[in-house]
Protein backbone atom coordinates (compact mmCIF):
# COMPACT_ATOMS: atom_id res chain seq x y z
CA UNK A 1 0.00 0.00 0.00
CA UNK A 2 1.59 3.49 -0.96
CA UNK A 3 1.32 5.92 2.07
CA UNK A 4 0.55 8.76 -0.51
CA UNK A 5 -0.79 12.14 1.42
CA UNK A 6 -4.26 11.25 1.72
CA UNK A 7 -3.11 8.23 3.96
CA UNK A 8 -1.28 10.58 5.85
CA UNK A 9 -4.09 13.11 6.10
CA UNK A 10 -5.88 10.56 7.88
CA UNK A 11 -3.38 9.25 10.05
CA UNK A 12 -2.68 13.15 11.50
CA UNK A 13 -6.84 13.02 12.55
CA UNK A 14 -5.95 9.36 14.22
CA UNK A 15 -2.97 11.08 16.22
CA UNK A 16 -5.42 14.36 16.94
CA UNK A 17 -8.09 12.17 18.28
CA UNK A 18 -6.04 10.23 20.49
CA UNK A 19 -4.47 13.75 21.40
CA UNK A 20 -7.78 15.36 22.26
CA UNK A 21 -9.05 12.87 24.03
CA UNK A 22 -11.53 11.22 21.16
CA UNK A 23 -12.31 7.75 20.42
CA UNK A 24 -12.26 7.47 16.69
CA UNK A 25 -10.50 10.12 13.62
CA UNK A 26 -14.53 9.85 12.81
CA UNK A 27 -15.45 12.70 15.66
CA UNK A 28 -13.56 15.08 13.59
CA UNK A 29 -15.48 14.42 10.65
CA UNK A 30 -18.88 15.47 12.48
CA UNK A 31 -16.68 18.37 13.68
CA UNK A 32 -16.31 19.71 10.29
CA UNK A 33 -19.83 19.49 9.09
CA UNK A 34 -21.27 21.21 12.42
CA UNK A 35 -18.88 23.30 11.51
CA UNK A 36 -19.76 24.10 8.30
CA UNK A 37 -24.10 23.56 8.76
CA UNK A 38 -24.67 24.12 12.16
CA UNK A 39 -26.05 20.27 12.07
CA UNK A 40 -26.71 20.07 16.31
CA UNK A 41 -28.36 23.14 18.10
CA UNK A 42 -28.35 23.03 21.73
CA UNK A 43 -31.40 21.42 23.13
CA UNK A 44 -31.75 18.86 20.28
CA UNK A 45 -32.55 15.48 21.15
CA UNK A 46 -30.22 13.21 18.61
CA UNK A 47 -29.97 9.53 18.02
CA UNK A 48 -26.97 8.40 16.74
CA UNK A 49 -27.12 4.88 15.18
CA UNK A 50 -24.05 2.78 14.72
CA UNK A 51 -22.51 4.66 17.33
CA UNK A 52 -19.50 3.03 18.70
CA UNK A 53 -16.64 3.63 19.74
CA UNK A 54 -18.40 7.01 20.38
CA UNK A 55 -16.86 9.40 17.99
CA UNK A 56 -19.40 11.08 16.96
CA UNK A 57 -21.39 10.53 20.72
CA UNK A 58 -18.72 12.19 21.85
CA UNK A 59 -18.77 15.44 19.62
CA UNK A 60 -22.62 15.71 20.37
CA UNK A 61 -22.43 15.51 23.79
CA UNK A 62 -19.42 18.33 23.80
CA UNK A 63 -22.02 20.19 21.59
CA UNK A 64 -24.87 20.14 24.04
CA UNK A 65 -23.18 20.88 27.17
CA UNK A 66 -25.93 19.14 28.98
CA UNK A 67 -29.34 20.23 27.13
CA UNK A 68 -31.24 17.92 25.07
CA UNK A 69 -30.63 14.13 25.31
CA UNK A 70 -28.84 12.03 22.78
CA UNK A 71 -29.71 8.10 22.30
CA UNK A 72 -26.86 5.94 21.21
CA UNK A 73 -27.42 2.63 19.30
CA UNK A 74 -24.62 -0.36 18.23
CA UNK A 75 -24.48 -3.72 18.10
CA UNK A 76 -21.11 -3.33 18.99
CA UNK A 77 -20.45 -2.19 23.32
CA UNK A 78 -19.66 1.57 23.71
CA UNK A 79 -17.83 2.95 27.13
CA UNK A 80 -20.12 5.55 28.67
CA UNK A 81 -20.20 8.89 27.53
CA UNK A 82 -21.58 11.74 29.63
CA UNK A 83 -25.31 12.79 28.75
CA UNK A 84 -25.46 9.73 26.68
CA UNK A 85 -27.88 6.70 26.47
CA UNK A 86 -26.33 3.60 24.85
CA UNK A 87 -28.10 0.97 23.97
CA UNK A 88 -26.46 -2.19 22.56
CA UNK A 89 -29.40 -3.37 19.77
CA UNK A 90 -29.88 -4.13 16.23
CA UNK A 91 -31.43 -1.27 14.49
CA UNK A 92 -34.31 -3.35 13.54
CA UNK A 93 -34.95 -3.64 17.51
CA UNK A 94 -34.91 -0.08 18.28
CA UNK A 95 -38.88 -0.46 19.00
CA UNK A 96 -37.68 -1.55 21.81
CA UNK A 97 -36.80 1.76 23.25
CA UNK A 98 -38.85 4.23 24.42
CA UNK A 99 -37.62 7.51 21.77
CA UNK A 100 -39.37 10.77 22.18
CA UNK A 101 -39.36 13.26 19.49
CA UNK A 102 -35.89 13.39 17.63
CA UNK A 103 -34.92 16.45 16.06
CA UNK A 104 -31.03 15.16 14.62
CA UNK A 105 -30.52 11.24 13.35
CA UNK A 106 -26.92 10.72 12.92
CA UNK A 107 -24.82 7.96 11.39
CA UNK A 108 -21.69 6.26 10.70
CA UNK A 109 -22.56 3.10 10.18
CA UNK A 110 -20.76 1.06 6.73
CA UNK A 111 -21.23 -2.54 6.15
CA UNK A 112 -17.74 -4.89 6.68
CA UNK A 113 -16.17 -3.90 3.55
CA UNK A 114 -15.58 -7.34 1.10
CA UNK A 115 -13.87 -5.24 -1.47
CA UNK A 116 -16.25 -6.19 -3.93
CA UNK A 117 -18.34 -3.33 -5.20
CA UNK A 118 -21.40 -4.52 -5.85
CA UNK A 119 -21.78 -6.60 -2.55
CA UNK A 120 -20.04 -3.48 -0.64
CA UNK A 121 -23.47 -1.34 -2.17
CA UNK A 122 -26.27 -3.75 -1.65
CA UNK A 123 -25.17 -3.88 1.87
CA UNK A 124 -24.92 -0.31 2.37
CA UNK A 125 -28.53 0.75 0.51
CA UNK A 126 -29.71 -2.32 3.12
CA UNK A 127 -28.31 -0.12 5.88
CA UNK A 128 -29.45 2.71 4.56
CA UNK A 129 -33.13 1.37 4.11
CA UNK A 130 -33.38 0.64 7.66
CA UNK A 131 -32.39 3.87 8.48
CA UNK A 132 -34.93 5.56 6.57
CA UNK A 133 -37.50 3.70 8.69
CA UNK A 134 -36.33 5.09 11.49
CA UNK A 135 -36.01 8.85 10.08
CA UNK A 136 -39.32 8.45 8.92
CA UNK A 137 -40.80 6.98 11.83
CA UNK A 138 -39.13 9.04 14.77
CA UNK A 139 -37.45 12.47 13.63
CA UNK A 140 -39.59 14.86 13.52
CA UNK A 141 -40.63 16.98 10.98
CA UNK A 142 -38.07 20.05 10.33
CA UNK A 143 -35.57 17.63 11.93
CA UNK A 144 -32.11 16.74 10.19
CA UNK A 145 -30.50 13.50 9.14
CA UNK A 146 -26.67 13.24 8.32
CA UNK A 147 -25.51 9.46 7.02
CA UNK A 148 -22.33 8.11 5.21
CA UNK A 149 -22.69 6.38 2.15
CA UNK A 150 -19.94 5.07 -0.77
CA UNK A 151 -19.99 7.09 -4.02
CA UNK A 152 -22.09 5.18 -7.00
CA UNK A 153 -25.37 2.97 -6.38
CA UNK A 154 -25.69 3.80 -2.33
CA UNK A 155 -26.04 7.26 -3.16
CA UNK A 156 -27.76 7.63 -5.52
CA UNK A 157 -30.19 5.08 -3.76
CA UNK A 158 -29.86 7.38 -1.02
CA UNK A 159 -30.20 10.83 -2.98
CA UNK A 160 -33.35 9.50 -4.20
CA UNK A 161 -34.90 8.28 -0.95
CA UNK A 162 -34.16 11.78 0.66
CA UNK A 163 -35.65 14.33 -2.58
CA UNK A 164 -39.18 13.85 -1.05
CA UNK A 165 -38.32 13.55 2.24
CA UNK A 166 -36.39 16.95 2.82
CA UNK A 167 -36.08 20.22 1.55
CA UNK A 168 -32.61 20.43 1.26
CA UNK A 169 -30.14 17.45 0.18
CA UNK A 170 -26.20 18.39 0.56
CA UNK A 171 -23.30 16.15 -0.33
CA UNK A 172 -20.52 16.58 1.83
CA UNK A 173 -16.80 15.05 1.78
CA UNK A 174 -15.15 16.31 5.14
CA UNK A 175 -11.17 16.69 5.11
CA UNK A 176 -10.86 14.03 7.58
CA UNK A 177 -12.27 11.65 5.07
CA UNK A 178 -9.62 10.05 3.51
CA UNK A 179 -9.54 11.39 -0.31
CA UNK A 180 -9.38 8.16 -1.38
CA UNK A 181 -12.01 6.56 0.30
CA UNK A 182 -15.36 6.46 -1.30
CA UNK A 183 -17.27 7.70 1.62
CA UNK A 184 -19.23 10.68 1.45
CA UNK A 185 -22.05 11.87 3.51
CA UNK A 186 -25.59 13.31 2.87
CA UNK A 187 -27.51 15.66 4.88
CA UNK A 188 -30.96 16.25 4.79
CA UNK A 189 -32.33 19.32 6.59
CA UNK A 190 -35.98 20.17 7.24
CA UNK A 191 -37.54 17.04 7.02
CA UNK A 192 -40.93 17.47 5.00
Amino acid sequence: MSRNSSYFKGERFNALAKKEGFRSRAAYKLIQIQKDFKLIKSGDNILDLGSAPGGWSQVASNILNGSGSIIAIDLLPMKKITNVDFHQLDLNDIDKINLREISVVLSDIAPNISGVNIIDDENMIALLEIEISIVDKFLQIGGKYLCKCFEGSSLNFLTNKLKDRFEIIKRIKPDASRSTSKECYILGIKKK
